[in-house]
Protein backbone atom coordinates (compact mmCIF):
# COMPACT_ATOMS: atom_id res chain seq x y z
CA UNK A 1 0.00 0.00 0.00
CA UNK A 2 2.87 2.36 0.86
CA UNK A 3 4.48 1.59 -2.51
CA UNK A 4 1.21 2.45 -4.32
CA UNK A 5 0.94 5.74 -2.39
CA UNK A 6 4.58 6.52 -3.24
CA UNK A 7 4.04 5.98 -6.97
CA UNK A 8 0.73 7.89 -6.84
CA UNK A 9 2.59 10.80 -5.25
CA UNK A 10 5.15 10.72 -8.06
CA UNK A 11 2.39 10.67 -10.66
CA UNK A 12 0.61 13.65 -9.01
CA UNK A 13 3.87 15.63 -8.86
CA UNK A 14 4.52 14.88 -12.51
CA UNK A 15 0.98 15.92 -13.49
CA UNK A 16 1.25 19.16 -11.51
CA UNK A 17 4.59 19.86 -13.20
CA UNK A 18 3.08 19.28 -16.67
CA UNK A 19 0.07 21.51 -15.87
CA UNK A 20 2.32 24.27 -14.47
CA UNK A 21 4.60 24.18 -17.53
CA UNK A 22 1.60 24.17 -19.87
CA UNK A 23 0.12 27.30 -18.31
CA UNK A 24 3.53 28.96 -18.18
CA UNK A 25 3.99 28.26 -21.91
CA UNK A 26 0.47 29.52 -22.60
CA UNK A 27 1.05 32.80 -20.73
CA UNK A 28 4.39 33.41 -22.47
CA UNK A 29 2.87 32.61 -25.86
CA UNK A 30 -0.10 34.90 -25.21
CA UNK A 31 2.22 37.77 -24.24
CA UNK A 32 4.30 37.20 -27.36
CA UNK A 33 1.20 37.24 -29.59
CA UNK A 34 -0.04 40.46 -27.95
CA UNK A 35 3.34 42.09 -28.53
CA UNK A 36 3.42 40.86 -32.14
CA UNK A 37 -0.09 42.17 -32.72
CA UNK A 38 0.92 45.52 -31.24
CA UNK A 39 3.89 45.81 -33.57
CA UNK A 40 1.74 45.03 -36.60
CA UNK A 41 -0.96 47.54 -35.54
CA UNK A 42 1.63 50.24 -34.92
CA UNK A 43 3.30 49.78 -38.31
CA UNK A 44 -0.06 49.73 -40.05
CA UNK A 45 -1.15 52.94 -38.29
CA UNK A 46 2.09 54.68 -39.22
CA UNK A 47 1.64 53.86 -42.90
CA UNK A 48 -2.00 54.94 -42.72
CA UNK A 49 -1.08 58.25 -41.05
CA UNK A 50 1.51 59.01 -43.72
CA UNK A 51 -1.22 59.00 -46.33
CA UNK A 52 -3.36 61.45 -44.33
CA UNK A 53 -0.87 64.28 -43.90
CA UNK A 54 -2.48 67.71 -44.28
CA UNK A 55 -0.31 70.17 -46.16
CA UNK A 56 -1.15 73.59 -44.70
CA UNK A 57 -3.52 75.84 -42.75
CA UNK A 58 -4.47 73.25 -40.18
CA UNK A 59 -5.32 73.36 -36.48
CA UNK A 60 -3.68 71.15 -33.85
CA UNK A 61 -6.06 69.62 -31.32
CA UNK A 62 -4.86 68.98 -27.76
CA UNK A 63 -7.07 66.97 -25.42
CA UNK A 64 -5.74 67.78 -21.95
CA UNK A 65 -7.60 64.91 -20.31
CA UNK A 66 -4.81 62.81 -21.82
CA UNK A 67 -2.13 61.90 -19.27
CA UNK A 68 1.05 63.85 -19.90
CA UNK A 69 3.38 62.35 -17.31
CA UNK A 70 6.60 64.08 -16.32
CA UNK A 71 8.52 60.86 -16.69
CA UNK A 72 9.17 59.76 -20.24
CA UNK A 73 6.45 57.41 -21.39
CA UNK A 74 8.31 54.26 -22.32
CA UNK A 75 7.67 53.51 -25.95
CA UNK A 76 5.75 50.26 -25.95
CA UNK A 77 3.89 48.30 -28.57
CA UNK A 78 0.71 49.18 -26.72
CA UNK A 79 0.98 52.98 -26.74
CA UNK A 80 3.61 54.18 -29.19
CA UNK A 81 2.05 57.62 -29.59
CA UNK A 82 1.91 58.62 -25.91
CA UNK A 83 3.54 61.97 -25.13
CA UNK A 84 5.02 63.06 -21.85
CA UNK A 85 4.77 66.62 -20.55
CA UNK A 86 8.17 67.62 -21.94
CA UNK A 87 7.16 66.31 -25.38
CA UNK A 88 3.92 68.27 -25.22
CA UNK A 89 5.84 71.51 -24.57
CA UNK A 90 8.41 70.68 -27.27
CA UNK A 91 5.65 70.18 -29.83
CA UNK A 92 3.97 73.46 -28.92
CA UNK A 93 7.34 75.18 -29.29
CA UNK A 94 7.67 73.54 -32.68
CA UNK A 95 4.20 74.82 -33.63
CA UNK A 96 5.46 78.33 -32.83
CA UNK A 97 7.92 77.96 -35.73
CA UNK A 98 5.65 76.00 -38.07
CA UNK A 99 3.84 78.54 -40.27
CA UNK A 100 1.62 75.80 -41.70
CA UNK A 101 -0.24 75.63 -38.35
CA UNK A 102 -3.09 78.12 -38.28
CA UNK A 103 -4.30 77.51 -34.74
CA UNK A 104 -4.72 75.35 -31.64
CA UNK A 105 -7.88 73.82 -30.18
CA UNK A 106 -7.67 72.92 -26.50
CA UNK A 107 -10.23 70.57 -24.96
CA UNK A 108 -9.98 71.49 -21.29
CA UNK A 109 -12.50 69.06 -19.77
CA UNK A 110 -11.10 66.70 -17.09
CA UNK A 111 -7.71 68.35 -17.40
CA UNK A 112 -5.02 65.97 -16.16
CA UNK A 113 -2.25 68.52 -15.58
CA UNK A 114 -1.39 69.80 -12.12
CA UNK A 115 -1.37 73.54 -11.45
CA UNK A 116 2.39 73.85 -11.97
CA UNK A 117 2.11 72.17 -15.38
CA UNK A 118 -0.82 74.44 -16.27
CA UNK A 119 1.37 77.45 -15.43
CA UNK A 120 4.17 76.20 -17.69
CA UNK A 121 1.80 75.42 -20.54
CA UNK A 122 0.20 78.85 -20.21
CA UNK A 123 3.61 80.48 -20.75
CA UNK A 124 4.04 78.53 -23.98
CA UNK A 125 0.63 79.75 -25.13
CA UNK A 126 1.69 83.31 -24.37
CA UNK A 127 4.85 82.90 -26.46
CA UNK A 128 2.79 81.39 -29.26
CA UNK A 129 0.44 84.38 -29.33
CA UNK A 130 3.29 86.89 -29.09
CA UNK A 131 5.44 85.27 -31.77
CA UNK A 132 2.68 84.58 -34.29
CA UNK A 133 -0.85 85.74 -34.92
CA UNK A 134 -2.23 82.28 -34.20
CA UNK A 135 -5.79 81.37 -33.29
CA UNK A 136 -6.03 79.53 -29.93
CA UNK A 137 -9.46 78.19 -29.05
CA UNK A 138 -10.43 76.57 -25.75
CA UNK A 139 -13.51 74.44 -25.20
CA UNK A 140 -15.08 73.36 -21.90
CA UNK A 141 -18.25 71.73 -20.64
CA UNK A 142 -17.23 71.64 -16.98
CA UNK A 143 -15.30 74.54 -15.48
CA UNK A 144 -13.15 74.86 -12.38
CA UNK A 145 -10.35 77.23 -11.40
CA UNK A 146 -7.62 75.19 -13.04
CA UNK A 147 -9.04 74.85 -16.55
CA UNK A 148 -10.50 78.37 -16.48
CA UNK A 149 -7.04 79.69 -15.56
CA UNK A 150 -5.58 78.03 -18.66
CA UNK A 151 -8.53 79.07 -20.85
CA UNK A 152 -7.85 82.70 -19.97
CA UNK A 153 -4.56 82.46 -21.91
CA UNK A 154 -6.37 81.53 -25.15
CA UNK A 155 -8.00 83.85 -27.72
CA UNK A 156 -11.50 82.42 -27.52
CA UNK A 157 -13.38 80.43 -24.88
CA UNK A 158 -16.42 78.43 -26.02
CA UNK A 159 -18.97 76.35 -24.11
CA UNK A 160 -22.29 74.75 -25.08
CA UNK A 161 -25.35 76.92 -24.60
CA UNK A 162 -27.14 74.88 -21.96
CA UNK A 163 -27.78 75.06 -18.23
CA UNK A 164 -26.56 71.48 -17.90
CA UNK A 165 -22.96 72.64 -18.26
CA UNK A 166 -21.18 72.79 -14.92
CA UNK A 167 -19.30 75.78 -13.51
CA UNK A 168 -17.79 75.63 -10.03
CA UNK A 169 -15.31 78.41 -9.31
CA UNK A 170 -14.83 79.29 -5.65
CA UNK A 171 -11.86 80.85 -3.81
CA UNK A 172 -10.90 77.45 -2.39
CA UNK A 173 -12.30 74.38 -0.69
CA UNK A 174 -10.75 71.16 0.52
CA UNK A 175 -11.81 68.56 3.02
CA UNK A 176 -9.76 65.96 4.87
CA UNK A 177 -11.20 62.93 6.60
CA UNK A 178 -9.77 62.33 10.07
CA UNK A 179 -10.17 58.64 10.88
CA UNK A 180 -9.03 58.23 14.49
CA UNK A 181 -12.50 57.74 16.02
CA UNK A 182 -13.44 55.23 13.32
CA UNK A 183 -10.16 53.35 13.72
CA UNK A 184 -10.63 53.30 17.50
CA UNK A 185 -13.86 51.39 16.99
CA UNK A 186 -11.94 48.80 14.97
CA UNK A 187 -9.21 48.58 17.59
CA UNK A 188 -6.53 50.06 15.33
CA UNK A 189 -4.29 52.92 16.45
CA UNK A 190 -1.50 54.86 14.77
CA UNK A 191 1.29 56.63 16.59
CA UNK A 192 2.81 59.48 14.60
CA UNK A 193 6.33 60.47 15.63
CA UNK A 194 7.34 63.68 13.85
CA UNK A 195 10.08 66.27 14.15
CA UNK A 196 7.96 69.38 13.79
CA UNK A 197 4.44 70.54 14.56
CA UNK A 198 3.89 71.34 10.87
CA UNK A 199 4.87 67.85 9.71
CA UNK A 200 1.23 66.81 9.42
CA UNK A 201 1.67 63.62 7.40
CA UNK A 202 -0.38 60.86 9.06
CA UNK A 203 -2.21 63.09 11.53
CA UNK A 204 -5.52 62.06 9.94
CA UNK A 205 -4.86 58.56 11.30
CA UNK A 206 -3.91 59.58 14.84
CA UNK A 207 -6.16 62.58 15.49
CA UNK A 208 -9.87 63.37 15.39
CA UNK A 209 -9.38 66.84 13.95
CA UNK A 210 -6.94 68.97 12.01
CA UNK A 211 -4.11 70.55 13.97
CA UNK A 212 -3.91 74.34 14.04
CA UNK A 213 -0.53 74.13 12.32
CA UNK A 214 -1.87 72.03 9.43
CA UNK A 215 -4.86 74.37 9.09
CA UNK A 216 -2.57 77.42 9.09
CA UNK A 217 -0.27 75.95 6.43
CA UNK A 218 -3.11 74.80 4.20
CA UNK A 219 -5.05 78.05 4.46
CA UNK A 220 -1.99 80.12 3.57
CA UNK A 221 -1.22 78.04 0.49
CA UNK A 222 -4.83 78.06 -0.70
CA UNK A 223 -5.05 81.84 -0.29
CA UNK A 224 -1.76 82.29 -2.18
CA UNK A 225 -3.01 80.23 -5.11
CA UNK A 226 -6.36 82.03 -5.20
CA UNK A 227 -4.70 85.46 -5.29
CA UNK A 228 -2.48 84.26 -8.12
CA UNK A 229 -5.56 82.99 -9.99
CA UNK A 230 -7.27 86.38 -9.64
CA UNK A 231 -4.16 88.28 -10.78
CA UNK A 232 -3.58 86.21 -13.90
CA UNK A 233 -7.15 85.57 -15.06
CA UNK A 234 -8.41 89.15 -14.56
CA UNK A 235 -5.36 90.46 -16.42
CA UNK A 236 -5.73 87.98 -19.31
CA UNK A 237 -9.44 88.65 -19.75
CA UNK A 238 -9.04 92.41 -19.13
CA UNK A 239 -11.62 92.02 -16.40
CA UNK A 240 -11.92 94.12 -13.25
CA UNK A 241 -10.14 92.15 -10.52
CA UNK A 242 -12.40 93.33 -7.68
CA UNK A 243 -15.49 92.50 -9.68
CA UNK A 244 -14.20 89.00 -10.38
CA UNK A 245 -13.26 88.54 -6.72
CA UNK A 246 -16.76 89.55 -5.62
CA UNK A 247 -18.42 87.28 -8.16
CA UNK A 248 -16.44 84.31 -6.93
CA UNK A 249 -16.72 85.03 -3.20
CA UNK A 250 -20.46 85.66 -3.48
CA UNK A 251 -20.89 82.18 -4.96
CA UNK A 252 -22.20 83.44 -8.30
CA UNK A 253 -19.90 81.04 -10.13
CA UNK A 254 -20.72 77.96 -8.04
CA UNK A 255 -23.42 75.57 -9.29
CA UNK A 256 -23.50 77.87 -12.30
CA UNK A 257 -23.48 77.22 -16.05
CA UNK A 258 -22.10 78.55 -19.31
CA UNK A 259 -24.96 81.04 -19.40
CA UNK A 260 -23.76 82.62 -16.15
CA UNK A 261 -20.23 82.96 -17.52
CA UNK A 262 -21.49 84.43 -20.78
CA UNK A 263 -23.74 86.87 -18.94
CA UNK A 264 -20.70 88.08 -16.97
CA UNK A 265 -18.68 88.28 -20.22
CA UNK A 266 -16.22 85.64 -19.02
CA UNK A 267 -16.45 83.45 -22.13
CA UNK A 268 -16.42 84.37 -25.81
CA UNK A 269 -19.58 82.63 -26.88
CA UNK A 270 -21.57 79.42 -27.26
CA UNK A 271 -20.42 76.48 -29.35
CA UNK A 272 -20.58 72.71 -29.05
CA UNK A 273 -17.48 70.69 -29.85
CA UNK A 274 -19.02 69.38 -33.05
CA UNK A 275 -19.73 72.95 -34.16
CA UNK A 276 -16.09 73.94 -33.62
CA UNK A 277 -14.99 70.92 -35.67
CA UNK A 278 -17.45 71.80 -38.46
CA UNK A 279 -16.38 75.44 -38.41
CA UNK A 280 -12.70 74.54 -38.92
CA UNK A 281 -13.32 71.43 -40.99
CA UNK A 282 -12.54 67.94 -39.68
CA UNK A 283 -9.99 67.46 -42.47
CA UNK A 284 -8.05 70.45 -41.17
CA UNK A 285 -7.61 69.22 -37.60
CA UNK A 286 -4.56 67.22 -36.52
CA UNK A 287 -4.30 65.60 -33.09
CA UNK A 288 -1.17 66.55 -31.10
CA UNK A 289 -0.06 62.89 -31.09
CA UNK A 290 -0.21 62.78 -34.89
CA UNK A 291 1.58 66.12 -35.08
CA UNK A 292 4.43 64.69 -33.01
CA UNK A 293 4.77 61.73 -35.38
CA UNK A 294 4.28 63.35 -38.77
CA UNK A 295 4.64 67.14 -38.58
CA UNK A 296 7.37 67.90 -36.06
CA UNK A 297 9.82 70.10 -37.98
CA UNK A 298 12.58 71.01 -35.54
CA UNK A 299 15.84 69.20 -36.25
CA UNK A 300 18.37 69.47 -33.46
CA UNK A 301 21.88 70.61 -34.28
CA UNK A 302 24.29 67.68 -34.20
CA UNK A 303 26.44 68.86 -31.32
CA UNK A 304 28.86 67.14 -29.00
CA UNK A 305 27.60 69.34 -26.17
CA UNK A 306 24.67 67.54 -24.60
CA UNK A 307 22.28 68.67 -21.89
CA UNK A 308 20.30 65.77 -20.47
CA UNK A 309 16.90 66.00 -18.79
CA UNK A 310 16.04 63.33 -16.23
CA UNK A 311 12.50 63.12 -14.82
CA UNK A 312 12.03 61.90 -11.24
CA UNK A 313 8.31 61.41 -10.67
CA UNK A 314 6.41 59.69 -7.87
CA UNK A 315 7.23 58.52 -4.35
CA UNK A 316 10.84 57.78 -3.46
CA UNK A 317 11.35 54.12 -2.60
CA UNK A 318 14.00 51.41 -2.63
CA UNK A 319 11.37 49.07 -4.05
CA UNK A 320 11.30 48.50 -7.81
CA UNK A 321 7.73 47.31 -8.34
CA UNK A 322 6.55 48.80 -11.64
CA UNK A 323 9.42 51.28 -11.66
CA UNK A 324 7.41 53.99 -13.41
CA UNK A 325 5.44 54.39 -10.17
CA UNK A 326 8.39 55.06 -7.86
CA UNK A 327 11.68 56.93 -7.87
CA UNK A 328 14.15 54.14 -7.26
CA UNK A 329 17.69 55.13 -6.13
CA UNK A 330 19.37 52.22 -7.92
CA UNK A 331 17.85 53.27 -11.26
CA UNK A 332 18.76 56.92 -10.68
CA UNK A 333 22.34 56.11 -9.63
CA UNK A 334 22.86 53.82 -12.65
CA UNK A 335 21.72 56.63 -14.97
CA UNK A 336 24.00 59.13 -13.23
CA UNK A 337 26.95 56.77 -13.57
CA UNK A 338 26.44 56.57 -17.35
CA UNK A 339 26.04 60.33 -17.75
CA UNK A 340 29.09 61.04 -15.62
CA UNK A 341 31.32 58.86 -17.84
CA UNK A 342 30.05 60.47 -21.05
CA UNK A 343 32.32 63.43 -21.87
CA UNK A 344 29.75 64.85 -24.29
CA UNK A 345 27.32 65.42 -21.40
CA UNK A 346 27.93 68.97 -20.19
CA UNK A 347 25.13 69.24 -17.65
CA UNK A 348 22.03 67.61 -16.19
CA UNK A 349 18.57 69.07 -15.58
CA UNK A 350 16.43 67.03 -13.20
CA UNK A 351 12.68 67.48 -13.22
CA UNK A 352 11.45 66.59 -9.71
CA UNK A 353 7.76 65.90 -9.12
CA UNK A 354 7.63 64.05 -5.83
CA UNK A 355 6.05 64.40 -2.37
CA UNK A 356 8.97 62.41 -0.91
CA UNK A 357 9.18 58.93 0.56
CA UNK A 358 11.87 56.81 2.16
CA UNK A 359 14.49 58.85 4.05
CA UNK A 360 17.25 56.39 3.19
CA UNK A 361 16.34 56.24 -0.52
CA UNK A 362 16.24 60.06 -0.66
CA UNK A 363 19.65 60.28 0.99
CA UNK A 364 21.22 57.80 -1.44
CA UNK A 365 20.06 59.83 -4.43
CA UNK A 366 21.14 63.11 -2.83
CA UNK A 367 24.58 61.74 -1.99
CA UNK A 368 25.17 60.55 -5.56
CA UNK A 369 24.05 63.92 -6.95
CA UNK A 370 26.58 65.71 -4.74
CA UNK A 371 29.34 63.59 -6.25
CA UNK A 372 27.99 64.10 -9.79
CA UNK A 373 27.82 67.86 -9.26
CA UNK A 374 31.58 68.00 -8.65
CA UNK A 375 32.11 67.11 -12.32
CA UNK A 376 29.02 68.44 -14.08
CA UNK A 377 26.37 71.02 -13.11
CA UNK A 378 22.96 69.85 -11.88
CA UNK A 379 19.93 72.14 -12.17
CA UNK A 380 16.54 71.25 -10.69
CA UNK A 381 13.18 72.03 -12.27
CA UNK A 382 10.38 71.50 -9.74
CA UNK A 383 7.02 70.22 -10.98
CA UNK A 384 3.72 70.32 -9.11
CA UNK A 385 5.31 69.19 -5.86
CA UNK A 386 8.92 68.77 -4.78
CA UNK A 387 8.57 68.49 -1.05
CA UNK A 388 10.11 66.59 1.87
CA UNK A 389 12.23 63.86 0.23
CA UNK A 390 11.65 65.59 -3.11
CA UNK A 391 13.22 68.76 -1.70
CA UNK A 392 15.98 66.74 0.01
CA UNK A 393 17.05 65.52 -3.45
CA UNK A 394 16.88 69.03 -4.91
CA UNK A 395 18.67 70.92 -2.13
CA UNK A 396 22.23 70.24 -3.29
CA UNK A 397 21.77 71.26 -6.94
CA UNK A 398 23.62 74.20 -8.45
CA UNK A 399 20.32 75.96 -9.20
CA UNK A 400 16.67 75.30 -8.39
CA UNK A 401 13.72 76.57 -10.44
CA UNK A 402 10.04 76.28 -9.47
CA UNK A 403 6.69 77.42 -10.80
CA UNK A 404 4.76 79.95 -8.75
CA UNK A 405 2.31 77.29 -7.54
CA UNK A 406 4.85 74.51 -6.93
CA UNK A 407 4.52 73.04 -3.44
CA UNK A 408 7.90 72.57 -1.81
CA UNK A 409 9.62 72.57 1.58
CA UNK A 410 8.12 70.18 4.15
CA UNK A 411 11.55 69.83 5.73
CA UNK A 412 10.91 67.30 8.46
CA UNK A 413 10.82 63.62 9.38
CA UNK A 414 7.93 61.42 10.45
CA UNK A 415 7.39 57.79 11.41
CA UNK A 416 4.04 56.02 11.36
CA UNK A 417 3.82 53.24 13.95
CA UNK A 418 0.66 51.09 13.71
CA UNK A 419 -0.73 49.46 16.84
CA UNK A 420 -3.03 46.46 16.29
CA UNK A 421 -3.05 45.13 19.88
CA UNK A 422 -6.66 46.14 20.60
CA UNK A 423 -7.80 44.66 17.29
CA UNK A 424 -6.03 41.40 18.16
CA UNK A 425 -7.80 41.30 21.52
CA UNK A 426 -11.19 41.98 19.90
CA UNK A 427 -10.71 39.18 17.41
CA UNK A 428 -9.48 36.73 20.01
CA UNK A 429 -5.95 36.47 18.64
CA UNK A 430 -3.31 35.96 21.31
CA UNK A 431 0.05 37.48 20.40
CA UNK A 432 2.84 35.51 22.11
CA UNK A 433 6.27 37.19 22.10
CA UNK A 434 9.79 36.00 22.77
CA UNK A 435 12.42 38.74 23.04
CA UNK A 436 15.72 39.63 24.63
CA UNK A 437 17.24 43.06 25.13
CA UNK A 438 16.00 46.59 25.68
CA UNK A 439 13.69 47.91 22.92
CA UNK A 440 13.77 44.62 20.98
CA UNK A 441 9.97 45.02 20.81
CA UNK A 442 10.13 48.67 19.72
CA UNK A 443 7.91 48.10 16.67
CA UNK A 444 5.65 45.40 18.10
CA UNK A 445 1.86 45.63 18.17
CA UNK A 446 1.86 46.71 21.84
CA UNK A 447 0.74 50.10 23.08
CA UNK A 448 3.27 52.85 22.45
CA UNK A 449 4.97 53.64 25.76
CA UNK A 450 6.61 56.96 26.56
CA UNK A 451 10.01 55.25 26.48
CA UNK A 452 9.36 53.74 23.03
CA UNK A 453 8.08 57.06 21.67
CA UNK A 454 11.16 58.93 22.89
CA UNK A 455 13.44 56.26 21.44
CA UNK A 456 11.90 56.65 17.97
CA UNK A 457 11.79 60.45 18.30
CA UNK A 458 15.48 60.53 19.18
CA UNK A 459 16.26 58.51 16.05
CA UNK A 460 14.08 60.75 13.89
CA UNK A 461 15.71 63.88 15.28
CA UNK A 462 19.06 62.59 14.04
CA UNK A 463 17.59 62.12 10.54
CA UNK A 464 16.03 65.59 10.81
CA UNK A 465 19.45 66.98 11.76
CA UNK A 466 20.90 65.40 8.59
CA UNK A 467 18.08 66.94 6.55
CA UNK A 468 18.73 70.41 7.97
CA UNK A 469 22.47 70.08 7.37
CA UNK A 470 21.91 68.98 3.76
CA UNK A 471 19.73 72.01 3.04
CA UNK A 472 21.87 74.44 5.05
CA UNK A 473 25.04 73.40 3.22
CA UNK A 474 23.43 72.98 -0.19
CA UNK A 475 21.49 76.24 -0.16
CA UNK A 476 24.02 78.23 1.91
CA UNK A 477 21.31 79.12 4.44
CA UNK A 478 22.19 79.80 8.07
CA UNK A 479 21.12 76.81 10.17
CA UNK A 480 19.21 78.88 12.75
CA UNK A 481 17.37 80.75 9.98
CA UNK A 482 16.56 77.47 8.23
CA UNK A 483 15.06 75.92 11.35
CA UNK A 484 12.42 78.66 11.40
CA UNK A 485 11.22 77.71 7.91
CA UNK A 486 11.43 73.96 8.53
CA UNK A 487 9.43 71.83 11.02
CA UNK A 488 7.44 70.43 8.10
CA UNK A 489 6.13 73.75 6.77
CA UNK A 490 5.17 73.78 3.11
CA UNK A 491 5.69 76.73 0.76
CA UNK A 492 4.64 77.81 -2.71
CA UNK A 493 7.30 78.41 -5.33
CA UNK A 494 6.82 82.18 -4.89
CA UNK A 495 7.42 81.94 -1.15
CA UNK A 496 10.35 79.53 -1.58
CA UNK A 497 12.22 82.03 -3.77
CA UNK A 498 11.77 84.74 -1.13
CA UNK A 499 13.05 82.36 1.57
CA UNK A 500 16.06 81.21 -0.45
CA UNK A 501 14.89 77.62 -0.75
CA UNK A 502 14.57 78.09 -4.53
CA UNK A 503 16.61 80.31 -6.87
CA UNK A 504 14.18 81.41 -9.57
CA UNK A 505 10.60 81.16 -10.78
CA UNK A 506 10.55 79.27 -14.06
CA UNK A 507 9.53 76.10 -15.81
CA UNK A 508 11.48 73.26 -17.38
CA UNK A 509 12.55 75.22 -20.47
CA UNK A 510 13.68 78.15 -18.30
CA UNK A 511 15.87 75.74 -16.34
CA UNK A 512 17.38 74.25 -19.50
CA UNK A 513 18.09 77.62 -21.14
CA UNK A 514 19.59 78.93 -17.92
CA UNK A 515 22.08 76.05 -17.93
CA UNK A 516 22.90 76.59 -21.61
CA UNK A 517 23.54 80.28 -20.93
CA UNK A 518 25.63 79.61 -17.80
CA UNK A 519 27.74 77.06 -19.71
CA UNK A 520 28.14 79.59 -22.55
CA UNK A 521 27.23 77.01 -25.18
CA UNK A 522 25.63 79.50 -27.56
CA UNK A 523 23.81 77.53 -30.26
CA UNK A 524 26.15 74.56 -30.05
CA UNK A 525 24.14 72.11 -27.91
CA UNK A 526 21.66 69.24 -27.95
CA UNK A 527 18.93 68.78 -25.33
CA UNK A 528 18.12 65.13 -24.73
CA UNK A 529 15.28 63.82 -22.60
CA UNK A 530 16.24 60.52 -20.96
CA UNK A 531 13.76 57.80 -21.90
CA UNK A 532 13.21 54.49 -20.19
CA UNK A 533 14.03 51.59 -22.42
CA UNK A 534 11.69 48.64 -22.68
CA UNK A 535 13.45 45.31 -22.35
CA UNK A 536 11.16 42.84 -24.11
CA UNK A 537 12.95 39.76 -22.80
CA UNK A 538 12.33 40.88 -19.21
CA UNK A 539 8.68 41.78 -19.75
CA UNK A 540 7.37 38.38 -18.67
CA UNK A 541 9.87 38.17 -15.84
CA UNK A 542 8.79 41.55 -14.53
CA UNK A 543 5.07 40.89 -14.46
CA UNK A 544 4.85 37.10 -14.11
CA UNK A 545 4.91 37.25 -10.32
CA UNK A 546 1.68 39.26 -10.44
CA UNK A 547 0.12 36.95 -13.05
CA UNK A 548 1.00 33.64 -11.42
CA UNK A 549 0.57 34.46 -7.74
CA UNK A 550 -2.69 34.07 -5.86
CA UNK A 551 -4.73 37.04 -4.65
CA UNK A 552 -3.32 36.62 -1.15
CA UNK A 553 0.24 36.55 -2.48
CA UNK A 554 -0.39 39.70 -4.55
CA UNK A 555 -1.77 41.58 -1.54
CA UNK A 556 1.10 40.40 0.61
CA UNK A 557 3.63 41.43 -2.04
CA UNK A 558 2.24 44.95 -2.33
CA UNK A 559 1.88 45.32 1.46
CA UNK A 560 5.39 44.12 2.22
CA UNK A 561 6.98 46.04 -0.61
CA UNK A 562 5.27 49.40 -0.19
CA UNK A 563 3.65 49.84 3.20
CA UNK A 564 5.75 47.78 5.60
CA UNK A 565 9.02 48.62 3.93
CA UNK A 566 8.52 52.32 3.24
CA UNK A 567 5.70 53.91 5.22
CA UNK A 568 5.55 52.05 8.52
CA UNK A 569 8.13 52.22 11.31
CA UNK A 570 10.98 53.71 9.26
CA UNK A 571 11.77 57.45 9.19
CA UNK A 572 10.17 58.92 6.08
CA UNK A 573 10.44 62.26 4.34
CA UNK A 574 6.90 62.71 3.06
CA UNK A 575 4.50 65.62 2.84
CA UNK A 576 0.73 65.06 3.34
CA UNK A 577 -0.89 62.98 0.60
CA UNK A 578 -3.16 65.75 -0.61
CA UNK A 579 -1.62 67.94 -3.29
CA UNK A 580 -2.86 71.53 -3.45
CA UNK A 581 -4.72 72.44 -6.62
Amino acid sequence: MKLINYFWGLIKSFLFFIIKEFFSFFIKSALFLVLLSGVFTFLLNRETNKNKIIKNNFYVKIDLSQKFKEKSNTKTFFDEKALNFYSLLANIEDITLNTEVKGLILNLDDISLNYSQVEELSQYLLKLKEYRNIDIISYMEEVDKKNFYLASFTNKIFMPKTNSTVVNISPYFRESFYKKDFLDKLGVKFNIVNTGNYKSYGEDLASSKMSKEAREDSTRILKENYENFLDKVSNNLRYDRNKMDNLIKNGDLVAASSKDLYEQKLISGYMYWSEIVNMIGEDHIVDINDYALNYFTFDQYNSKNKIYIMALEGSISDEDILNNTFINPSNVINSLNKLEKDDSVKGLVIRVDSPGGSALASDKISNRLKEFKKKKPVYISMGGVAASGGYYIASNANKIFASESTITGSIGVVSVIPNFSELLNKTGINNEKISEGEFADLYSSDEMTKEKYNKILKSNLKVYDDFLNEVSNGRKINRAKLEKMAEGRIWTGREAVELGLVDEIGGLSDTVYSMIEDLELGDDYNVIFMEDKMDVKNLYKKYSKFISSSKIEKLSLMKNSIFDENLYNKPILYMPYEIFE
